[in-house]
Order: C-alpha cells, then sequence, then structure tokens
C-alpha cells in the first residue's frame, strides 16, 4: 500500500516538472518578442538549461514511479 501511494506521488510529480517545463517554454517565446539584448540572450540560455533539467526529472520521476507500481 505505502509503495502505491510513493508510485502515485512520483507520477504527480513528473507531471508538475514535465508541466513546468512546457511554462517555461511558453514564457520564452514571450521573452522572444523583446528587443535584443545581453538580457534576453542570458535568459534564453538560462531557460533552457531549466526546460532541459525540467524534463530530465519529469522522465526520471516518471520511469521511478511506473518502476514502483509493478
Amino acid at each position: 500500500m505505502k509503495t502505491k501511494i510513493i508510485a502515485v506521488i512520483l507520477l504527480v510529480l513528473a507531471l508538475a516538472s514535465a508541466l513546468a517545463a512546457v511554462m517555461t517554454a511558453i514564457n520564452l517565446g514571450f521573452i522572444m518578442t523583446r528587443p535584443d539584448s545581453i538580457s534576453v540572450a542570458n535568459t534564453f540560455i538560462g531557460q533552457f538549461v531549466v526546460i532541459v533539467a525540467a524534463l530530465v526529472l519529469a522522465k526520471w520521476l516518471y520511469e521511478a514511479g511506473r518502476a514502483r507500481l509493478r
């Protein structure tokens, strides 16, 4: 029983992490409309790192949650 609860929590966290990556990508689209400057370029790099990290975390949490459900 406890293992299934942890598995569901891991799956919910995976969904939240994937959703954070999508929202960050949408925010990146809004930032693209700003005039070019070094801060915009730094934001592109920073948000790209955040998106990749969130997707890697989501994949890891998803696989861990699926493994615990079995």
